[in-house]
């Protein structure tokens, strides 16, 4: 007799959102219990909103599935979402999130609390305008290479007496809408974190761990007729490579004394062969 033992385990205790975040993905914007994503399942050339996912039902619906949109419970979108796998890899996979998620939630001895900044987006306009991140541009060298992808990018956090302390520096929009920032001895990102994504093929797909990379090898011939992925963190590998399953070519730029980035060229080249390599 087979038992579906681990189906309604897996049902029970992983929920989707938690699921997608594992795999890279944030929501877009939320709505009581239903959270809005942008597509998960294949290439996206905007920031439109086509997979939902309902919090308390734990059930979902992506309107880019088919004609008619497909959706259902966490094992069903884990079938279509790892479709080349058999079901044991799948319910393995599940297992590992399950089990990185309980380490997660595992209650640890109490220590005396940080207070991680808060940063909230000012406003953005183009570069030229203040002289701090013009400098540190030029000092690093990018000054002659940012497109107009790259911003000014003004930010602020408030502390707990309610004063504003405000901060600049260059960054560029993610297609989750937050902002990737760079600046002397400072990086992150402003908003929710994402990849970025700028479509120019649909066949030919170029990876790059960080914009500045980018930017320091678009002329390379490759590059002409080719889309561009910017992973812009080491925890979006998987959803990258997930991406780059859809393009018959891929061409990955990567560095692999970076960190976070180290097993990235077995992951690729076991998952997808055709992938070359290019180091940066």
């Amino acid at each position: 007799m087979t038992s579906n033992k681990n189906n309604t385990l897996h049902d029970e205790t992983t929920d989707l959102v938690t699921l997608l975040k594992a795999l890279g993905h944030e929501p877009v914007s939320i709505n009581g219990d239903e959270f809005l994503f942008t597509s998960v399942f294949g290439k996206r050339t905007n920031n439109k909103r086509v997979l939902t996912v309902n919090n308390r039902l734990n059930t979902w619906f992506d309107s880019s599935l088919g004609l008619l949109g497909k959706g259902g419970n966490l094992m069903q979108f884990a079938h279509i979402y790892w479709s080349d796998l058999s079901a044991e890899q799948i319910e393995e996979k599940l297992r590992d999130i399950q089990r990185q998620s309980a380490k997660k939630d595992r209650p640890l001895r109490k220590r005396k609390a940080i207070k991680i900044p808060h940063y909230q987006l000012d406003r953005t306009r183009p570069l030229g305008y203040n002289d701090e991140i013009t400098d540190f541009l030029m000092e690093s060298g990018l000054w002659e290479l940012a497109d107009l992808n790259i911003q000014e990018v003004y930010y602020y956090v408030t502390d707990q007496k309610g004063k504003r302390k405000d901060f600049c520096a260059a960054g560029w929009q993610n297609e989750n809408g937050g902002w990737e920032v760079r600046a002397q001895n400072f990086t992150d990102c402003i908003g929710t974190k994402g990849m970025t994504f700028i479509s120019v093929s649909g066949s030919v797909l170029a990876i790059f761990p960080e914009y500045v990379d980018y930017l320091k090898r678009r002329n390379d011939k490759h590059l002409h007729y080719a889309s561009v992925l910017i992973m812009n963190h080491p925890e979006f590998v998987s959803a990258a490579l997930k991406r780059a399953s859809h393009f018959e070519r891929v061409l990955f730029y990567m560095d692999e004394t970076r960190k976070g980035y180290q097993s990235a060229r077995e992951v690729f080249k076991d998952k997808l062969p055709h992938t070359k390599v290019i180091s940066l």
